[in-house]
């Protein structure tokens, strides 16, 4: 039931390599501006003690396991966090545009950025998720490990921390905290799940930004300077909203065009 040993290597063996100045995948010669060994060291420590809550009886199994006995013993629901996972990533992008909000990339910058470590954090969840079988504490279902709820919103936070430093990277973080805390709290996922999932957020956010300069290059994207436009001056993104209902499958959303 629990593979701790190939989790790891599996976590491992997904790292984003490519933020090495030698890696195959970036041009060599060329430094990569954006990666700080030291910006592994948050994701490492809390993957592995995620990890760890993978071992029976291990420190952080006996924590997650007094923590689903005693915590919320009513089984209440709060579903909150199905909503919340979603706003620092959806307040990202659009931050900088608020007047007196400086931000260090302009908005073509954060936008790539910001999809490039939501699709790593996605591809990373869906294949760890579906490998591992982790059984989730309230259900049979086998996709527990690891959060990822927790991952999409520490993703979020970091890339908030990352584009407008901690004084909103920190009101995101503390979103982040609480979606973890009430998917432990609604019995969806055990204590080592939401840590994982919060190091493989905080790594994936800080590995769409080692991307940019890969993709300026590959894509030949003319760089500007941090936090100037990606258009000319006085112009603004073009952002065509339409929202649409299904009354057939009772599913409604938004489909969102943005040109810049």
């Amino acid at each position: 039931m629990r593979r701790p040993l190939m989790t790891a290597l599996l976590l491992l063996a997904m790292c984003p390599i490519w933020a090495q100045e030698d890696s195959v995948l970036v041009v060599q010669r060329h430094k990569n501006p954006y990666y700080q060994p030291q910006q592994l060291i948050a994701p490492a420590v809390l993957i592995t003690m995620g990890t760890l809550g993978l071992v029976e009886k291990s420190p952080v199994d006996l924590v997650a396991q007094k923590a689903f006995k005693e915590m919320n013993p009513g089984w209440n629901t709060i579903s909150i966090d199905d909503y919340l996972q979603y706003v620092p990533s959806g307040v990202q992008p659009f931050l900088g545009f608020i007047p007196g909000v400086e931000s260090k990339h302009n908005f073509r910058d954060r936008v790539i950025a910001s999809a490039t470590a939501h699709a790593l954090m996605a591809a990373i969840t869906n294949t760890v998720k579906y490998t591992v079988r982790e059984q989730r504490p309230d259900s049979e279902a086998r996709n527990s490990f690891f959060s990822g709820h927790t991952a999409t919103a520490f993703t979020g936070a970091e890339l908030m921390r990352i584009e407008y430093g901690w004084g909103y990277g920190g009101a995101a973080y503390a979103v982040a905290t609480g979606v973890a805390f009430l998917r432990v709290y609604n019995k969806r996922h055990w204590v080592g799940d939401v840590l994982a999932g919060a190091g493989v957020g905080i790594l994936c956010a800080n590995a769409g930004y080692w991307m940019l300069p890969v993709w300026k290059r590959w894509f030949k994207i003319k760089d500007s300077a941090p936090g100037a436009p990606s258009m000319k001056e006085g112009q603004s993104p073009v952002i065509v909203a339409a929202p649409f209902y299904d009354s057939e499958c009772r599913g409604a959303g938004i489909a969102c065009n943005i040109v810049f």
